[in-house]
């Protein structure tokens, strides 16, 4: 069957059924885990979370992006200023990165280099 011939009934009765599992991959279900613990203000118990993301998985950008949020709030800015080093060089588009990265040079009394980084995202917000 072409996709253009499924119909929305049989979408919605594959969504309704039981007999598919609905299992999420171990290392999105930590990805999760790990946001979750940020959320509830707890950066060190989301970088228990994000352990073996990061061994296994070093390069991937939501992994860098959560533990780099997690260093950050657990002040571990060396560790992070270096996730969002590599973030921004990887992606110099990604703005979340690049506030990241101008916060954390801020927190380490970095502030002239910390300014280029913030002012640029604050030109682009006001265009």
């Amino acid at each position: 069957m072409r996709h253009d011939q499924i119909t929305d009934d049989q979408i919605a009765a594959f969504i309704d059924s039981d007999a598919r599992e609905r299992q999420v991959p171990e290392e999105t279900q930590r990805l999760r885990d790990a946001e979750e613990m940020l959320t509830k203000r707890d950066p060190l118990a989301a970088l228990k979370f994000l352990e073996p993301l990061l061994r296994d998985h070093p390069d991937h950008p939501d992994v860098q992006l959560t533990a780099a949020r997690a260093y950050f709030k657990s002040a571990q800015l060396n560790k992070a200023l270096a996730l969002a080093e590599k973030m921004v060089e990887a992606n110099p588009a990604d703005f979340y990165a690049r506030r990241l990265l101008g916060r954390t040079l801020e927190r380490l009394n970095r502030a002239d280099e910390a300014r280029g980084h913030l002012r640029m995202i604050d030109e682009i917000a006001a265009e």
